[in-house]
């Protein structure tokens, strides 16, 4: 039996939702000062956290 084919949205709901929790970290490092800035950092680097973490599983 062939595997049923991926939808849309199974293949691009990670980088959407990686995306979007970059673009926040961007935006909210620039409106927000404080002990805030680890949490954005973080978002900020969460494409290379992703990245990162998917190399180490293989």
């Amino acid at each position: 039996m062939t595997p049923q084919p991926k939808t849309l949205v199974q293949i691009f709901k990670w980088p959407a939702i990686v995306t979007g929790l970059s673009l926040a970290g961007l935006v909210l490092a620039l409106l927000i000062e404080g002990p805030a800035d680890i949490a954005t950092a973080l978002a900020v680097g969460a494409p290379v956290i992703v990245i990162a973490w998917a190399l180490l599983q293989k």
